[in-house]
């Protein structure tokens, strides 16, 4: 029987239907989400597959589904996330592909045809302006008539004329008080006034090209050609980049066939857009009428057309997410039957299903033979697994334990029936994440904040969210339990945003007899600094936190229940690894490295915590032991250290309890003698046990005996020489990952003094620095600070490095004692609509 501790039992099942029933019948195992079909065609390609054509068509589907998406987010149209708002009963996978198929090319079209009406449209703005701008230029531009003396009078009159355009600096064309377009209207534009050897460009340019395109023209030109730029009111819509850019209208006068090539391709070259000028003012004012006319026209044709394909993809908002889901499942149901093998119109699935769901499958099948209408019977057996075999491992969760298993599992899968750490890491997790982040007021703050989500976790559920808003909802029950263990840890260090909470009344008191503090119930004599004989009931008492010496003590205590903590973490990961080698009847395992791990770790940490422990326990402010020169608080390290340099011996500061040098030598002895049955007693025992087995097999073969080979398949060659060097390396880890191991969790003091200070920091130098200034600003500053601070640093930063401590804590000192010591398992990976669909998102 499975549960959290241990995976479920799973079996092995073959499924036999007919060609009719197989797409429903695949179907509703995807509904029920409960078997994982195993691939029986891995040496055929996914080309090669029977089905590899409905996948295409399927993918074609998704892609067209997608180009429809895409559309709709270019009009603001959101698509519905609820595949279950209208119901797609009866939708045939043919219908829908022929339907896609003709809105994909409706809007194609429509696309094409708006892109068209608007190039046109820009062209006639484009046109708009330049008539405009010509018609204001022209207003007052020098005018010369055609002599009737011969070339020469010509020249000097196209000479003068250049003469007058270059007298023109101002950047605007404008030089009378009335607009291009009133000009127009008005009927005050005038002819184009220039010679027949004087030719004019004008057009529209970009206006961050100008002046690269007025160096080039007059490069080219060699200063013969002569332009002017005015800035055009309103941005125009580029052709190429499809955005409005601010562009300028330019004018440009030149004369020569050979000049008109250079200025056109030097037009080409920028981009710029070239348009025509009648030269007669009546022919202008044509223009500008016609140019007005099919500018109302293709508006209204433009609008008209984005009107329908709004309204064409408006309605496709209720039906998408369920053709899209439609789509997916059609998809996935195509993968399935892929890794079917198949006999003549016959399909044989075979995969794993969790024991306890095998009614669920075969109602499943059972289902999907009677949607098909078939008259084959649908066959389910049991099939049986081989010793080599291990099955997929699968917990079942809920929406507490998964994100705990998730954690896990980021590490590694656990084999198959192996020990799971995830229950364990409900509690300890979010506690050590606690040790470090311990603050009554911050706690709150992140408890609060994941309950607010949980109150909102049906409204949440399927939307799509920002990645930020997403963690937070997938860790909802983890923050929400980080938060109130936080509170716990808070309480003990008495702490509530830095400042001290005093339930019970603190129970020192200062005197003038002496700058320390005495108990206020043994102060009888106050330069003895007596403690109390009553301490404070829970957590620590609040004088601490103004005295001089409250960091040596907060430091002392945090170090030392690190280390207890630490011990205790690692001690209970050996103990689940003597579990699963009990669970897996491997009795090498639990004598000869269960049992030395164990006492290699206690006679020299456990010990350790034990004279924490006892030294706590000690009253070095008793009266006989105040009698005692030797009764003083020992150090504990030189204790530690001691016993590796001089067992046998110890200082008389030093002893803590009769026998203790005694104790210390067979302790020393048991971890030396345990370190080389680690690393010596499994590969020679199961060498021993591998030689066995081949002397009972040839003897089995000599008597003839047919006995089932599988009592010995799954054991595979054995190499002394590489089973000899895997336990090695394990054991130089186990001894060498004790001593690193330990000093790892040191990381809980060292952040939770971190934190503490911080948070001290920002107390004394923002809230305090405030409220003593008596000033109302500098109040409100420093508040607004002190409040960005603790949000951003603390809660979010500390509380991230906290997290990512713990994740560390949980992985390396406390998994590897006993988690996928063989390898990672693999995870059940069923077939499933609803794990397809969580992907999706």
């Amino acid at each position: 029987m499975g549960s959290l501790l241990r995976s479920e039992d799973m079996t092995k099942l073959q499924i036999v239907f007919d060609e009719v029933a197989a797409h429903d019948t695949v179907d509703e195992l995807g509904k029920t989400g409960m078997f994982e079909f195993e691939d029986q065609n891995e040496d055929i390609s996914d080309f090669q597959r029977h089905f590899a054509p409905n996948i295409r068509r399927c993918e074609e589907l998704q892609r067209r589904l997608r180009f429809l998406a895409e559309e709709m987010k270019k009009l603001d149209l959101e698509p519905d996330d609820d595949y279950t708002q209208v119901p797609e009963e009866g939708l045939r996978f043919d219908n829908l592909e022929s339907l896609l198929e003709k809105l994909e090319a409706n809007i194609q079209s429509l696309n094409i045809n708006c892109s068209q009406l608007e190039d046109n449209h820009n062209t006639l703005v484009e046109q708009k302006v330049v008539l405009e701008k010509g018609a204001e230029f022209f207003k007052n531009a020098p005018v010369v008539t055609k002599s009737s003396y011969g070339a020469t009078d010509a020249i000097v009159s196209l000479s003068s004329t250049m003469e007058a355009l270059g007298a023109q600096k101002t950047l605007s064309f404008r030089q009378s008080g009335k607009s291009g377009e009133e000009l127009l209207l008005n009927q005050q534009s005038v002819s184009v006034g220039t010679p027949d050897l004087l030719n004019t460009t004008m057009g529209l340019l970009t206006k961050s090209k100008v002046q690269a395109f007025d160096r080039l023209l007059f490069r080219a030109s060699r200063g013969n050609a002569f332009s002017r730029y005015a800035e055009v009111d309103e941005p125009i819509l580029d052709a190429e980049t499809g955005e409005k850019v601010e562009k300028v209208a330019f004018i440009i006068f030149h004369f020569g066939e050979e000049m008109a090539s250079k200025v056109s391709k030097i037009c080409k070259a920028f981009m710029a857009s070239v348009l025509p000028f009648p030269e007669k003012a009546e022919d202008q004012r044509k223009m500008y009428a016609r140019v007005i006319t099919e500018i109302a026209d293709l508006k209204g044709v433009i609008d008209s057309t984005k009107r329908q394909r709004r309204e064409l993809l408006a309605d496709l908002i209720p039906k998408f997410a369920s053709w899209n889901d439609f789509v997916m499942r059609e998809k996935a149901i195509y993968h399935s039957l892929n890794m079917v093998k198949t006999e003549q119109k016959v399909f044989v699935a075979t995969g794993w299903v969790p024991t306890i769901a095998i009614d669920s499958v075969r109602t499943a099948a059972e289902k999907g033979k009677k949607r098909s209408h078939s008259q084959a019977q649908t066959m389910i057996e049991t099939q049986h697994v081989p010793a080599s075999t291990e099955p997929p491992t699968y917990f079942r969760t809920n929406r507490f334990t998964s994100v705990f298993q998730g954690i896990v599992e980021s590490y590694a899968v656990a084999q198959y029936k192996e020990m799971n750490p995830a229950p364990f890491a409900v509690v300890s997790f979010p506690f050590l994440f606690a040790v470090m982040f311990g603050d009554v007021g911050h706690g709150i703050i992140m408890a609060a904040v994941a309950f607010l989500i949980i109150r909102a976790e049906s409204s949440m559920k399927g939307k799509k969210l920002d990645e930020m808003t997403a963690t937070l909802y997938d860790g909802r029950y983890i923050i929400f339990m980080m938060g109130c263990f936080s509170i716990f840890t808070g309480l003990i260090y008495n702490e509530f945003f830095a400042v001290p909470l005093d339930f019970f009344g603190g129970r020192w008191k200062y005197t003038d007899a002496s700058a320390m503090a005495c108990g206020i119930d043994n102060c009888d004599d106050p330069a003895a600094v007596h403690p109390p004989l009553a301490p404070y009931p829970f957590g620590f008492d609040p004088i601490w936190k103004g005295s001089t010496t409250g960091l040596l003590f907060f430091n002392s205590y945090k170090m030392k229940l690190s280390i207890i903590l630490g011990v205790t973490q690692m001690v209970l990961g050996i103990c689940l690894s003597y579990r699963n080698a009990r669970f897996f009847k491997e009795p090498i395992d639990v004598w000869y490295v269960f049992v030395p791990q164990m006492v290699f770790m206690n006679s020299i940490f456990g010990y350790l915590c034990l004279l924490i422990i006892l030294k706590w326990c000690i009253n070095y402010d008793a009266p006989e032991c105040r009698a005692d020169p030797n009764c003083v608080p020992p150090d504990i390290k030189a204790i530690l250290i001691g016993m590796f340099m001089s067992p046998g011996s110890l200082e008389p500061t030093l002893q803590m309890y009769p026998g203790q040098a005694l104790v210390q030598t067979l302790l020393l002895a048991a971890a030396l003698i345990s370190v080389p049955i680690m690393f010596l007693a499994k590969p020679l025992l199961l060498k021993q046990r591998h030689e066995n087995r081949q002397k009972h097999t040839e003897h089995s073969a000599l008597l003839g005996d047919e006995e089932d080979d599988e009592a010995g398949h799954g054991h595979g060659e054995f190499v002394f020489g590489d089973v000899m060097v895997q336990n090695m390396i394990h054991t130089i880890e186990f001894v060498l990952g004790c001593v690193s191991n330990t000093a790892s969790y040191l990381r809980l003091w060292a952040l939770s003094l971190a934190h503490a200070e911080l948070s001290n920091v920002f107390l004394e130098k923002l809230i305090y620095m405030g409220a003593g200034s008596g000033s109302a600003i500098l109040m409100v500053v420093c508040y607004s600070m002190w409040i960005a601070m603790t949000i951003g640093v603390l809660m979010l930063m500390e509380s991230l490095s906290a997290f990512l401590h713990a994740l560390r804590l949980h992985w390396v000192e406390f998994q590897n004692k006993f988690y996928s010591l063989h390898g990672p398992g693999a995870k059940f990976k069923p077939f499933s609509y609803e794990e397809l669909r969580k992907g999706e998102e």
